[in-house]
């Protein structure tokens, strides 16, 4: 046990005071800023955290922090939350077929932008769509996470083998007489995605809200990233996204994001509001 924690018999509490606190301490040593998410949510994350490392108080986790080198990447990778699976609601995966074939007829090279990956699913999930369309050597894809160890893990394609049910049904459910086999390794306790699906993939560390977007796009994807967002934040990230998409380029989002009301209908149209995708004015 780390001499500054102990693990608590409680569920520590954590008052709005002392979060808004430690998220600007936070900002102002490592440049990371979570004062922008719902602070009801930060919080439970924030205690989280704290019974994970167990610590007993904020103080005692800022103590951490500030001693031990590299437990910054360790303390964001628990606090960031991946709601991800292969091909997740594949009716979207569908509608995708038909707007990544009219990118790919309009533009000699397609740039497509994965922010916020997570584990990498979804990033799979697209390769597949443009292997089965033949379509990979006309698309660049690059892949941006904040959590380190969520990058990592999209890099290898490796997954533990209790979501092979799930991987199978929505892919069945995208594409009823294609076969997953393909694409992918089934061992004893790991699934392991072919590792050509990623080699055109370039994936970097960066954070929506503080960093620059990696280049122009002509597809981006941010899906169920901005659920735990504030309305500034949120804004903060749409105007980025408008200021980074080609004309006519596409925005897809997630179902839980609860973005649509701030989404200004002079700049995006509502190309496909039941799949939440909207397209560049």
């Amino acid at each position: 046990m780390h001499p500054e924690c102990r693990r608590p018999d409680y569920l520590p509490m954590l008052t709005d005071q002392e979060l808004i606190s430690f998220t600007e301490a936070v900002f102002n040593r490592h440049a990371i800023d979570f004062t922008c998410y719902e602070p009801k949510s930060l919080k439970r994350r924030v205690t989280r955290a704290m019974n994970i490392f167990e610590c007993d108080s904020i103080h005692a986790l800022w103590m951490r922090l500030l001693k031990e080198q590299g437990l910054i990447n360790q303390f964001v990778n628990e606090l960031t939350i991946n709601l991800t699976s292969l091909f997740r609601d594949p009716r979207v995966w569908k509608r995708l077929s038909s707007i990544v074939t009219e990118l790919a007829e309009k533009n000699d090279r397609v740039n497509v932008w994965h922010a916020g990956c997570s584990t990498g699913e979804e990033i799979i999930s697209f390769q597949i769509l443009l292997k089965e369309l033949g379509l990979t050597d006309k698309f660049r894809v690059v892949a941006s996470d904040i959590n380190s160890s969520s990058i990592r893990q999209a890099r290898s394609g490796n997954y533990h083998s209790m979501k092979e049910e799930e991987f199978r049904k929505n892919y069945r459910l995208f594409n009823s007489s294609g076969s997953l086999d393909k694409y992918m390794t089934v061992g004893e306790e790991s699934l392991q995605f072919n590792t050509d699906l990623l080699k055109k993939v370039s994936f970097v560390e960066n954070n929506l809200i503080m960093n620059s977007a990696p280049g122009q796009f002509h597809l981006i994807f941010c899906r169920n990233v901005m659920i735990y967002f504030d309305y500034q934040a949120k804004k903060k990230v749409l105007d980025k996204f408008y200021d980074h998409l080609f004309p006519e380029g596409f925005l897809v989002i997630g179902f839980f994001d609860a973005l649509v009301p701030h989404i200004d209908k002079e700049r995006f149209d509502f190309y496909d509001l039941s799949n939440k995708i909207f397209r560049k004015n």
